[in-house]
């Protein structure tokens, strides 16, 4: 635990809070766990895990009045970000969070209905972005010691060393658990613009790393978007009190 808090020292997490929950029917951020709100935990959570810096992409100025009530008293920098393209779904989220960062780097982003991290693979991503900087065009990966590469053509970028950092470190198929950098909020902005909110082509957009998860890291990919979902993983856990709520 002590490595991986070393390696997130002064990173970011984001999560993304801003959603309708329409197939929930109540807001999924809210929902309880083990007596806290998912939102809360999530945040607890990456601040054990070393990130100086939560940003909450909470949709808008109301819904973040309600989470930072919920948040009070929580150690480390805590942020709210507000769409710039309003209903427009995780996109905009991750656009206003990336857009609320202090400095260019990455950030660690997660669904609000995600209620797990995993340290090991988060600490991965994090040594796959400080080792993989730089990609090798010529063997068409980075030079980050194995993990894959995929680039679908160059995003605009602020400067020539951070137009070949990778924009993105996730595993296949998952657009969160995953590492962004901020250079792919103009990619972001591009597509809102455009009304393109689709999550798995963005992915296809960006300068990527991808990393396997381990069997044991599987559970980080849970989601909670669904009563029966939910409920199931209540049971699991025997949270008998959140089934009561």
């Amino acid at each position: 635990m002590e490595d991986e808090r070393k390696l997130a020292a002064g990173q970011s997490g984001i999560i993304l809070a801003g959603g309708r929950s329409a197939r929930m029917g109540r807001n999924k951020a809210l929902l309880p766990v083990d007596g806290k709100p998912l939102l809360r935990r999530l945040a607890e959570r990456m601040l054990a895990l070393g990130m100086t810096r939560v940003i909450v992409a909470c949709g808008t100025e109301a819904r973040g009045a309600e989470y930072r009530a919920r948040l009070r008293e929580l150690p480390g920098d805590l942020a709210f970000a507000v769409d710039r393209f309003p209903g427009s779904g995780p996109l905009a989220g991750l656009h206003a969070a990336l857009g609320a960062m202090p400095e260019p780097g990455y950030a660690f982003a997660m669904a609000c209905d995600m209620p797990a991290i995993s340290a090991s693979l988060y600490a991965r991503m994090l040594r796959a972005a400080g080792e993989g900087g730089r990609f090798d065009e010529a063997a068409g990966r980075s030079d980050n010691g194995g993990a894959s590469r995929t680039d679908a053509g160059e995003s605009p970028a602020s400067s020539p060393d951070s137009a070949r950092l990778p924009q993105l470190i996730r595993t296949a198929g998952q657009p969160f658990h995953a590492l962004y950098h901020t250079s792919a909020r103009e990619e972001l902005e591009r597509r809102l613009r455009q009304h393109d909110l689709r999550v798995m082509p963005l992915l296809g957009a960006l300068r990527s790393i991808e990393l396997s998860a381990e069997p044991d890291e599987e559970e980080a990919f849970v989601n909670l978007n669904t009563p029966e979902l939910y409920e199931r993983f209540l049971r699991l856990r025997g949270d008998y009190d959140g089934l009561r709520q």
